[in-house]
């Protein structure tokens, strides 16, 4: 039977008691920071979104970003939902969503980054996940604020990776759960458009458990005792 040297399984410890590294995309790298596709909130487009496939050893978001422009005062959620790109919908309507933040209100009229921290939505790799903002929940609030815009370019080409969808569903979360009749985006066949989004994934869980450390600080000490006895030698 195989011996492994006492160093080589202090490393191991080690390296199985490191979190996985974090993984952050842009939907839209070439976007000019000025460009915004228009109009969401009431009473045109209660939802805008964008569909994007999740990377290859991700396996929960932990935080989601984009940028729109809207009156002081206007409220909305952000949202992160399974995606079906047959049929164009989110299984379940909003319903459905694995994240769906409070309810946030535009305090800066201005064209402002909005983030979303501690998401921790399970996500599945190569999966595609709709990324959202919606104002279905507070539709009657925001009948008084004129719509808005969100940062993205409605000209650029979608594709099968990313591509920008919108809802008219006039308040009623549970159409989201209906075709939302962006049948040309995802082959990139139709006018469909980037939304400039920024996503972070996690490898795990976003924060590591105590037993986590504990194998950590073992692994470590471990190794220190090794590599000194090894010195005095």
């Amino acid at each position: 039977m195989t011996r492994f040297p006492r160093y080589v399984l202090a490393l191991v410890l080690v390296a199985l008691a490191l979190p996985a590294a974090a993984q952050q995309i842009n939907t839209f790298p070439g976007w000019n920071g000025s460009d915004t596709i228009c109009c969401i909130g009431y009473p045109n487009t209660a939802t805008y979104g964008e569909a994007i496939t999740t990377p290859a050893g991700a396996s929960n978001v932990t935080s989601f970003s984009f940028w729109m422009q809207q009156s002081v005062g206007f409220q909305f959620q952000a949202f992160v939902a399974p995606w079906d790109n047959n049929n164009y919908l989110i299984p379940g309507g909003l319903a459905g969503v694995e994240y769906l933040s409070p309810v946030t209100t535009v305090t800066n009229g201005n064209l402002v980054q909005y983030t979303f921290n501690n998401v921790n939505a399970a996500v599945t790799p190569g999966t595609i996940y709709m990324f959202g903002v919606t104002i279905d929940n507070v539709y009657n609030n925001d009948a008084q604020f004129a719509a808005g815009t969100m940062g993205g370019d409605l000209f650029a080409d979608g594709n099968s990776t990313y591509y920008f969808a919108w809802n008219n569903d006039s308040g009623d979360g549970s159409l989201l759960g209906q075709n939302w009749n962006n049948e040309g985006c995802a082959d990139n066949t139709g006018l469909c458009g980037q939304a400039a989004f920024s996503v972070t994934y996690g490898g795990g869980g976003t924060t590591p458990e105590p037993s986590s450390f504990i194998l950590l600080g073992s692994g470590v000490l471990g190794l220190a005792g090794i590599v000194r006895r090894k010195l005095i030698r």
